[in-house]
């Protein structure tokens, strides 16, 4: 059946019981398991570099963004955890959410993507398509969209 599963996440609750499916799968078929997230870059505008300038802040905003997507990730290994998933691995990516697990995809050989039906952009998604649309349409392996 499937031997290799690509989990998105992005701590969402569609994209928990993704997780929660794509994990308790994994246990049964004895699948490798990954979860993915994928943030997009963060980008400082002249106002806030100013800011940060004249307070002496240096550094990026970054960490807050790194610290929570530990968060999301911990929590998923959780879920394959108490599904009896023995080891499940998690990556981060940054880039273009749809455009960046569908190549994630393809390049782990993943033979299953599961993902859930609508996460945290649902105001980008009701203007220009979901996520999972945009991945259903683009990878070339099975997909499974969970609501």
């Amino acid at each position: 059946m499937f031997k290799n599963i690509v989990c998105a996440v992005d701590g969402s609750q569609h994209a928990l019981r993704a997780a929660e499916l794509a994990s308790e799968l994994a246990a049964k078929i004895g699948a490798k398991l990954t979860f993915l997230t994928v943030t997009k870059p963060i980008k400082l505008t002249e106002d806030v570099k100013a800011y940060m300038a004249a307070e002496h802040l240096t550094g990026s905003p970054q960490y807050v963004l790194d610290a929570l997507t530990e968060q999301i990730l911990e929590r998923a290994k959780e879920c394959a955890h108490g599904c009896g998933v023995a080891k499940a691995g998690s990556v981060v990516k940054i880039g273009h959410p749809a455009r960046t697990i569908v190549e994630y995809a393809h390049k782990s050989g993943a033979d299953l993507l599961v993902l859930g039906s609508r996460g945290l952009g649902d105001i980008e998604g009701m203007l220009l398509g979901s996520v999972s649309h945009k991945v259903t349409s683009l990878a070339k392996c099975t997909c499974m969209t969970v609501k």
